[in-house]
């Protein structure tokens, strides 16, 4: 689905937060909070969105990734679908709540 702008790449976080881990609570794969929360912050605001659209379906990159190539796109598809809808929505409300000028 290239029409949405998403790539589910592989994502190299570790290298791009090397050495900012001091040890603290560890969460996936060992990961410090501060390495996970620096991780999550360095992705757009489409990897995110797409991130949480995923995890609310029971979903993630490597089950995405594991899919058959046309239940992947099946899925891209519909990712794609309701996250416009999404987005239509909120330009809606935000347009909804803007005082007219006079």
């Amino acid at each position: 689905m290239s029409g949405i702008g998403l790539s589910f790449g592989t994502m190299t976080a570790d290298a791009a937060v090397s050495g900012a881990s001091s040890g603290k609570v560890t969460g996936k794969a060992g990961k410090s909070a501060v390495d996970e929360f620096l991780a999550y912050m360095k992705k757009s605001l489409a990897e995110r969105m797409a991130d949480a659209w995923l995890a609310a379906h029971g979903l993630d990159r490597e089950k995405l990734k594991a899919m058959k190539p046309a239940d992947r796109e099946a899925v891209l598809k519909q990712m794609a679908e309701e996250l416009k809808q999404q987005l239509q929505q909120a330009a809606a409300e935000k347009t909804a709540r803007r005082p007219e000028s006079t």
